[in-house]
């Protein structure tokens, strides 16, 4: 979320509506190597992880709130809307070079989240990312890598979704702006995400990935697409 001029009175204001939506104890803890923001979903509580304030590593006003919409999406939706958790066996390499597009994913459903809560906040952010990626595009050249891609297809997504605005985007970028936009972030499911991740998936055409159950629970595994 960009950086904005929220007031200390108004933070608390966003945070007091965030955290009334949670059934689930909020615990914190604190001298933590890093912050973050772990969902349990067997004892059914979160955990805010703060760091040492040495360590450089305390987190934004925008980062904290990303980080609880995810929790949010985590109680109330399922546990992958935390962070996707992948079957044993994933290969690294791909669960690495995955990543991102699974995080956009989520991302796409995070920003409706905060869109209720921190309109304002949230709502400059859009507007700052869309700005960003334009000029890179007005620049030309191929974009350098998977993730840059889907950073750049969910800026002009968002900024069409929630602007109401058409956004040209050639080739391959334009297919995951597509796969965004036909996916409404208001109404999170499963299915739905399962959807999403699978469409932004077959833009790249080498994998495909879907949710196989493992101990109770729904994880992710990535296969080639064989060849015909």
């Amino acid at each position: 979320m960009a950086k904005n001029d929220a007031s200390a009175e108004e933070r608390n204001k966003i945070i007091a509506e965030l955290t009334s939506r949670f059934t689930w104890p909020i615990e914190e803890e604190f001298m933590r190597e890093l912050f973050e923001v772990i969902s349990d979903p067997v004892r059914r509580k979160h955990v805010v992880c703060w760091p040492r304030e040495s360590s450089g590593q305390t987190p934004g006003f925008g980062r904290y709130l990303h980080e609880m919409a995810h929790a949010l999406l985590a109680e109330q939706v399922h546990p992958q809307f935390s962070h996707p958790s992948f079957a044993p066996g994933t290969d690294p390499n791909l669960r690495n070079a995955y990543r991102p597009l699974f995080d956009a994913a989520l991302d796409w459903y995070v920003q409706a989240v905060l869109m209720e809560i921190a309109p304002k906040a949230q709502g400059e952010d859009i507007d700052a990312r869309f700005k960003q990626s334009a000029s890179i595009l007005r620049q030309g050249g191929a974009l350098p890598s998977l993730e840059f891609v889907l950073d750049t297809g969910l800026a002009l997504a968002s900024f069409r979704h929630w602007r109401g605005l058409e956004v040209d985007a050639p080739g391959k970028l334009g297919q995951i702006v597509e796969s965004f936009v036909r996916t409404d972030p208001r109404k999170p499911t499963l299915f739905g995400m399962h959807g999403l991740v699978r469409s932004l998936m077959a833009v790249f055409g080498s994998h495909h990935t879907g949710l196989v159950h493992d101990k109770d629970f729904e994880r992710w595994r990535i296969d080639p697409v064989k060849k015909s």
